[in-house]
């Protein structure tokens, strides 16, 4: 008796209605630990001019992180090459990226 092969699983993605229009992000930060890998996605916030202890005048560039998702280790080779393949298919759909300071 041979065992057939498990049924297809398709994935449906449910977005709750409170995220349907997503968060707008100019910039990320990216940090870890033993358990888990945490981005921040931030915006970037108007500059500020400040003084530092001494007194000397300075600029603050405050950003504001608008949402934190954190993934085990095991997720981010996927994460990456899921970015990479989505990269790919943007190009060849609408043309090169222009990288920032281009």
């Amino acid at each position: 008796m041979s065992e057939e092969p498990p049924p297809p699983v398709n994935v449906e993605v449910i977005v709750p209605e409170a995220m349907n229009t997503g968060v707008y992000a100019n910039g990320f930060t990216c940090w870890y630990n033993r358990t888990d890998f945490t981005i921040d996605f931030v915006v970037y916030l108007p500059t500020e001019q400040s003084a530092d202890a001494g007194g000397k005048s300075v600029v603050r560039q405050p950003v504001q992180v608008v949402s934190r998702v954190k993934f085990p280790p095991s997720m981010i080779f996927r994460l990456m090459q899921t970015l990479n393949d989505s990269m790919s298919n943007y190009e060849q759909q609408f043309g090169s990226i222009v990288h920032l300071g281009e």
